[in-house]
């Protein structure tokens, strides 16, 4: 039997890097002795699982402060972020301490299904309830029940080869 090490981290990362895939802001909500804030950050881990029912997943760091208020809401949003988006992923993956309001960093609105925050531009957005978490190595698996869709016909912005890039369709 052929016996093949494992890749290490630098050698996966780059293979994985070859895998183009779709970025989006998640964002939720909390509260704070002062009242209800929210939260959200930069996800390229998503997918569609199922359509009956309408399920979604992302992985979150099993460490994240922002995994146990989406535990504790019971509620999220995503957005699809588009090809004109590139500066709010800057301010989405800036360590909370020293992130800009969320607020200022785009044109938020509240989902009406969720009272999370979503993008009104961009190709999409989904709002979702809390379905199951799965630990899974140093992540988890968050899956969602979608509560609420909206599509609208704008450039992806996506990632590749560790860098971000746009992407024009075939019309």
């Amino acid at each position: 039997m052929n016996r093949r090490t494992l890749p290490d981290e630098a050698e996966l990362r780059h293979v994985m890097g070859q895998f183009v895939t779709g970025v989006c802001a998640v964002s939720t909500r909390f509260d704070t002795p002062s009242g209800a804030r929210h939260d959200a950050i930069a996800v390229n881990s998503f997918t569609s699982v199922s359509l009956d029912p309408p399920l979604v997943s992302m992985y979150l760091r099993a460490d994240s402060t922002f995994l146990e208020r989406i535990r504790t809401c019971g509620q999220w949003a995503v957005s699809f972020l588009g090809n004109r988006a590139r500066s709010l992923v800057g301010a989405l993956t800036t360590p909370a301490e020293r992130r800009p309001a969320l607020e200022d960093t785009a044109d938020w609105a509240v989902g009406p299904h969720t009272g999370c925050l979503v993008l009104s531009d961009g190709p999409g957005t989904l709002e979702c309830a809390l379905h199951l978490t799965q630990p899974l190595g140093d992540h988890v698996l968050v899956v969602g029940r979608v509560l609420g869709a909206v599509g609208r016909d704008h450039e992806p912005l996506v990632f590749h080869r560790g860098t971000f890039t746009g992407i024009s369709s075939a019309r």
